[in-house]
């Protein structure tokens, strides 16, 4: 009897010490990246700029590890598509994503890095098919293949355009193979680049008219508390790329 009423209220007292430790929100990944000295990246499938099967993820990926390595930190990319990736970043699961113009809507959500590069995105079409447009309203009335959470400047639907929206971005050359889509809309050697690995080359073509020439960056959520840290530290490192020479190089990858 007396070693049960010794051990009964000590297994009880240890019991309620280990209550509260059950109750310990857990630690976001942007806290654990950084007490181990590593930024973790969504990244996503967009050649040839960034991608998995890239030589070092390809240029834009290069640049942001060797941007952040200038300042002591190791990045790790998780490659995913690029609705999760955006959705993740703005929950802080993750500490940024890339790559991203500016727009209002995100903005509210994002803070954005200095410009990593500046691209031309363009209207795709088939060869064979007769295709012009000069003035805004030319692009409504048409059915145009989009990216799901994709910007493409002046061309919303809520201005009135029709976008047909896919996760992939290499589902709509197939669509506009098949005559389910009247153009795409993508950068233009990222469109390129799809219609090759595509097998269809030979069949499409591109509009020289630009529908939006922006800049890109990395951006991390507002709801991230090192937020300011983890842009200012990437700007650091960038413009250490840039005064060295560094970053002209990277971008010389890019056919």
């Amino acid at each position: 009897m007396m070693t049960f009423s010794y051990r009964f209220p000590r297994m009880i007292f240890l019991f309620l010490l280990t209550i509260p430790l059950l109750y310990l929100p857990a630690s976001p990944v942007f806290q654990t990246a950084h007490a181990a000295g590593k930024v973790v990246i969504a990244n996503g499938d967009w050649a040839p700029y960034q991608g998995k099967d890239l030589p070092g993820g390809g240029p834009a990926s290069i640049i942001v590890t060797e941007a952040f390595a200038t300042q002591g930190l190791d990045v790790e990319f998780r490659y995913m598509p690029w609705a999760r990736g955006l959705n993740l970043t703005r929950e802080a699961q993750t500490d940024a994503t890339m790559l991203y113009s500016y727009n209002e809507e995100r903005g509210q959500s994002f803070l954005y890095s200095d410009a990593i590069i500046s691209l031309d995105t363009v209207v795709f079409h088939l060869k064979d098919k007769k295709f012009h447009w000069e003035n805004p309203e030319d692009l409504k009335g048409m059915t145009l293949g989009a990216v799901l959470e994709y910007d493409y400047g002046f061309v919303r639907e809520d201005s009135g355009y029709t976008l047909d929206r896919v996760a992939s971005g290499e589902f709509n050359y197939r669509k506009l193979a098949a005559g389910r889509i009247d153009a795409l809309m993508e950068e233009r050697l990222v469109g390129l680049e799809t219609a090759r690995q595509e097998g269809l080359g030979d069949r499409i073509t591109y509009h020289a008219k630009p529908i939006k020439s922006v800049p890109y960056h990395l951006i991390v959520s507002k709801e991230n508390p090192r937020a300011e840290e983890i842009i200012q530290t990437f700007n650091k490192g960038l413009s250490q790329l840039k005064a060295d020479g560094r970053l002209n190089q990277i971008l010389q990858i890019t056919p």
